[in-house]
């Protein structure tokens, strides 16, 4: 009688959670799946046409989304590879407890803290024509005419790019630090003693034993590459000519500027997909380290 009763107070604490899974998340993805075969402009649900797979032929041929999936791709690959060189950095750095290491590390992580909107804004000002980037480069003489950081398809993404590094690189540091009061000092002290070098102390102790934090914290990097938005939206809004187009971007562009949600539906598909791939290495990974 009492395990009835119990079970009874624990759902009706968990129903709160059920419903909102339910209705903010289930049915929408379920929806979106649906709408991948579908031609609706959005409005009234009696429009909308089954169509097969025309969506996903479109989606394929379309050169902006393969655009866009380069970009993305592109933008995943700097990222990966400087957060985790970068945060490795600084972590050793503050591991070392060098003078002025406490600031150091809250310096590198405040940026974590704020929203993407925020920083986009942010970089957007001092990446402007009259921005105090430009100013600063001008004053000093490398350049005479100001450059448009976010005004070129050629560097607008890498300039998105330098943003994001600029704002998470302190989340990995914060990973690898921890990752590396994990480590036995002892381990490190007799490879001293016995004559290696800081950086074969470095290479064969330190990696080597953070490598499962290096693996989780790469994958946590492309999951979140590949679902990149609010930075690249505020500031380029996927230009100029789409040189800095991204996936999300590009279905956020079909779905509420075009109104195609069939088309964007697959877009969010193709997005889910590859971070389900991600997401179940790093599972598998976890698992194994475990």
């Amino acid at each position: 009688m009492i395990n009835k009763k119990l079970s009874k107070i624990g759902f009706l604490f968990s129903l709160p959670t059920i419903l909102f899974f339910l209705f903010f998340i289930s049915i929408p993805v379920i929806f979106t799946i649906v709408l991948t075969f579908a031609d609706w402009k959005g409005y009234d649900l009696n429009q909308i046409k089954f169509i097969g797979f025309v969506n996903f032929s479109e989606v394929f041929r379309d050169k902006i989304f393969l655009k866009s999936f380069l970009n993305t791709a592109i933008f995943v690959g700097f990222t990966t590879l400087f957060l985790n060189l970068f945060g490795f950095i600084g972590a050793m750095i503050i591991d070392q407890k060098v003078a002025g290491a406490r600031f150091l590390k809250n310096t590198i992580f405040l940026p974590v803290l704020l929203s993407p909107i925020i920083i986009g804004i942010m970089w957007s000002r001092m990446l402007d024509a009259f921005g105090v980037i430009n100013k600063i480069l001008q004053a000093a003489g490398f350049i005479k005419l100001p450059i448009l950081f976010l005004g070129s398809s050629k560097i607008a993404l890498y300039t998105v790019i330098v943003a994001t590094l600029w704002q998470f690189t302190g989340y990995d540091m914060l990973l690898y630090y921890a990752g590396l009061q994990g480590i036995e000092n002892h381990l490190l002290e007799a490879a001293r003693i016995d004559g290696a070098t800081e950086f074969k102390v470095t290479t064969r102790i330190i990696i080597p034993t953070l490598s499962p934090v290096i693996t989780i914290t790469m994958l946590l990097n492309i999951i979140g590459g590949f679902k990149v938005f609010e930075i690249v939206y505020v500031m380029t809004a996927g230009g100029p000519n789409h040189g800095s187009e991204v996936l999300a971007t590009y279905l956020f562009q079909q779905a509420f500027r075009f109104n195609n949600m069939g088309f964007s539906s697959v877009i969010a598909m193709v997005i889910v997909f590859i971070s389900l791939i991600v997401s179940v290495i790093r599972l598998r990974v976890t698992n194994r380290e475990v």
